[in-house]
């Protein structure tokens, strides 16, 4: 007789999106608590095994054209509001926290959202320290065919095969639940990119300037 699997209790915030709505669509088995602007509070139960920080936002200008209110909206989605839940929650078994490439690749007009994801990975970096006993992912992807580009549909196309799909994305997260993972780069090749960077910054930002400034 087959053992009948635990139903996990796992958060998703940013649920509206296009990557949490692949993620939803592929975990009918667990109970699940969504999270979005868009959507009510929900009852968060006693125990909550997973929590998929998935929640993001970004405007990509230069520096100068940002507003203090930008600045501080982007810090607030994408780092502050992740590090608070994650400590009001307390999950369980394992975190996923949605970064971004731009943590490991920062380019221009993207200063304050590559700052934000840089956090979000120093802080998961941290806590993996802080709490050897929970898992702690990243995932770390490049740009993705999303409507998180919807006002700049103009990038998308300027990447071209570049770009992934939320399908693959949410395929990638689904195998690593439970899994001690601790990062998640796509696409491939940006993930290269990535680590040359580490070894030879200067070569890789002077390549960036000339390769890498889509937006």
């Amino acid at each position: 007789m087959k053992k009948k699997l635990t139903r996990r209790n796992i958060v998703i915030t940013g649920a509206s999106g296009d990557i949490a709505q692949e993620l939803i669509r592929r975990l009918q088995d667990d109970n699940l608590i969504l999270m979005s602007r868009s959507l009510p509070y929900p009852e968060i139960p006693e125990r909550v095994d997973i929590l998929i920080n998935n929640a993001g936002f970004g405007e990509f200008e230069e520096l100068e054209n940002l507003s203090d209110e930008q600045i501080e909206e982007m810090f607030k989605v994408n780092t502050l509001d992740l590090i608070k839940l994650t400590r009001d929650l307390q999950p369980q078994i394992q975190v996923i926290n949605i970064a971004s490439m731009a943590g490991k690749l920062p380019t221009a007009k993207a200063t304050v959202y590559a700052a934000s994801k840089a956090a979000v990975l120093a802080f998961s970096d941290a806590l993996r320290l802080e709490k050897p006993e929970l898992i702690v992912t990243t995932v770390n992807t490049g740009p993705v065919r999303t409507k998180f580009h919807k006002d700049n549909r103009a990038y998308l196309e300027k990447v071209g095969k570049n770009a992934i799909s939320p399908t693959y994305v949410a395929s990638k997260i689904e195998k690593t639940l439970g899994k001690r993972k601790r990062e998640i780069n796509l696409p491939v090749q940006l993930a290269a990119v990535a680590k040359l960077r580490a070894l030879f910054p200067e070569v890789i930002d002077y390549v960036g300037r000339k390769f890498f400034n889509y937006k």
